[in-house]
C-alpha cells in the first residue's frame, strides 16, 4: 500500500500494538506428494499492529477489550448530557459500537509516548463510518460542546476536524469498504477563562477480505492537553499527519495482505 501526499498519512498516533499473521503448513511425512492446509481464519489478534511498528517514543502497554470499553463507557456516558452545535453534528459511532466489542471478538493495541496515548482496535463488530463521517467533515468539520454536568460543567469545547485522504489499497477497496482519516484540534474554555489546546487523530476501516472476514480497524493517537492558561501555550502533536497516515496505511496492510 502507497501512502498519500498531505497532511494526515500515516501514528496518535494514536497511536498500537502487535500483529502476528497465523500461516499454517502440515507438512506431510512418506511419500514425496502430499497437501497443505489452509491457513486458519486470521482472528483480531492476529491483525494487530506489532509492537516494532510503533512510532519512536511510544511503548506498548496493556489495555483488555473490558478495560476500554468501560472505559468509553464512561465517556460516552458524560456526552449524552452535553450540547453540541450544529445539533446534528453530534456523534453516535461510538455509543453503538462500545456495546458490540467483547474479548472473543476484539482484540486492542494500546502504547504511551512522551506526547500522547496510542489505541488500536480490531473487531468484527462493524463500525459506522458513515456516521463519523457525518460527524467529523462538512458543515460538521467544526463543532462546538457545553458541558452541563460534572466538575467541568460551563465549559465550552470546539473542535475542528480536517480530513486526511485515506490511503490506496492494494486492488483498490471492495464493495462495502471504507476509510475515514482525520486531525482535530480542541479548544477547551473552562469557566475561570483557562484555555487547554490539544490535538489528535483517528483513522476507521472497514475491511472485508478472504483471509479475514468484515473487520473494523480503528487507530487513534491522542496528544497531552496543554496546561490551561489565557492564551493557552501551542499544543503538541503527538505525530504528525503524515506519520500517522502511514501508520493508519499499516495497520489497514495488516488485513489486505493475502
Amino acid at each position: 500500500m502507497r501512502s498519500p501526499d498531505g497532511r494526515l498519512r500515516t501514528p496518535m498516533r494514536v497511536t498500537v500494538g502487535a500483529f502476528a499473521l497465523v500461516t499454517g503448513m502440515i507438512a506431510v511425512t512418506g511419500c514425496s506428494t502430499g497437501s497443505a492446509e489452509a491457513p486458519a481464519p486470521r482472528t483480531p489478534a492476529d491483525l494487530l499492529l506489532p509492537a516494532s511498528d510503533l512510532p519512536p517514543g511510544f511503548t506498548a502497554e496493556t489495555l483488555s477489550i473490558d478495560d476500554l470499553v468501560a472505559g468509553n463507557r464512561a465517556g460516552i456516558d458524560a456526552a449524552r448530557t452535553t450540547r453540541v452545535a450544529p445539533e446534528y453534528c453530534a456523534p453516535t459511532a461510538d455509543a453503538d459500537l462500545n456495546g458490540e466489542l467483547t474479548a472473543d471478538n476484539s482484540a486492542v493495541l494500546a502504547a504511551r509516548g512522551g506526547s500522547g496515548v496510542l489505541v488500536e482496535l480490531v473487531t468484527k463488530a462493524r463500525r459506522d463510518i458513515d456516521a463519523d463521517r457525518l460527524a467529523t467533515t462538512g458543515r460538521c468539520a467544526r463543532t462546538t460542546t457545553e458541558i452541563t454536568t460534572g466538575n467541568l460543567a460551563g465549559s465550552r469545547v470546539v473542535t475542528e476536524y480536517t480530513e486526511i485522504p485515506p490511503p490506496e489499497v492494494d486492488g483498490g477497496p471492495g464493495a462495502g469498504e471504507q476509510m475515514l482519516l482525520t486531525r482535530s484540534e480542541v479548544t477547551t474554555t473552562l469557566p475561570d477563562g483557562g484555555v487547554r489546546r490539544q490535538i489528535g487523530f483517528a483513522g476507521y476501516a472497514a475491511v472485508d477480505r478472504p483471509s479475514s472476514g468484515p473487520v473494523t480497524v480503528q487507530l487513534t493517537v491522542s496528544g497531552a492537553a496543554t496546561p490551561a492558561a489565557d492564551p493557552p501555550p501551542e499544543p503538541t502533536e503527538p505525530v504528525d499527519s503524515a506519520a500517522f497516515a502511514e501508520l493508519f496505511d499499516a495497520a489497514v496492510g495488516r488485513v489486505t495482505a493475502p
